[in-house]
């Protein structure tokens, strides 16, 4: 537990309270204060050892996306499980999370979701696609209710039929509808491609200035440059 000057107790409330910190964020500031051993606490004693060290009370969303990022180096439930894979999509992009109610996670949420749990648990090597054919599918079944036909590439996993010759065959006799629907599909794609590159910057300058005692975000912040 780091010393706290009036400076520092304002950089650290700033960094766990912030609206906009990341899971990613939240994580480094984790590991660095308690050690790797505090991602087998209970999730109530941790929250309430952050909120007891800095003086503090963690907002709900940041404690979300906090558990979010724990869950995903404590299991495989992001690939495996979809009702977990969709609640964590729409956690990791910012969602009040209220397990009462469905909340389905759109393209752009899970294209956020999907690039974030890949920078804090990346698969194995050896493991070519690591999520379940059953998340693939929903992933499929949004684009395709998003009328996204060339998605971005962290979601070309989804599992369905080929959408771009659907829309040929649709438009075949007329050209300039085709190229009216291929140039709004197209905008839809590049949208949620800005997006992305627009939170990994965002998330390098944030990674950057996180006040961390000991830690390292260099490897970290090598995967999201890559990414962005």
């Amino acid at each position: 537990m780091p010393v706290l000057t009036t400076q520092s107790r304002n950089r650290y409330r700033d960094a766990w309270t912030g609206e906009d910190t990341f899971a990613t964020s939240l994580l480094l500031l984790t590991i660095d204060t308690y050690g790797t051993e505090a991602l087998h606490w209970d999730f109530r004693t941790l929250q309430m050892e952050i909120e007891e060290d800095f003086q503090l009370q963690l907002p709900r969303p940041n404690f979300d996306r906090l558990m979010v990022a724990v869950n995903l180096l404590r299991t495989d439930d992001f690939f495996h499980s979809l009702p977990d894979f969709i609640a964590w999509c729409n956690i990791l992009d910012g969602d009040l999370y209220d397990p009462t109610v469905f909340d389905p996670a759109d393209a752009q949420e899970m294209a956020w979701g999907i690039t974030e749990a890949l920078l804090i648990a990346p698969p194995d090597d050896d493991n070519e696609e690591p999520f379940t054919d059953e998340i693939r599918a929903y992933i499929g079944a949004v684009l395709n209710e998003e009328g996204i036909t060339h998605p971005p590439d962290i979601l070309r996993i989804a599992l369905r039929d080929d959408p771009a010759q659907r829309v040929s065959e649709d438009f075949t006799d007329d050209p300039e509808m085709f190229g009216a629907v291929y140039e709004l599909e197209r905008s839809k794609t590049q949208a949620i491609t800005d997006y992305l590159r627009a939170r990994l910057q965002l998330l390098s300058q944030q990674l950057q200035t996180l006040p961390l005692r000991s830690g390292d975000t260099a490897g970290v912040l090598q995967r999201v440059l890559n990414n962005a």
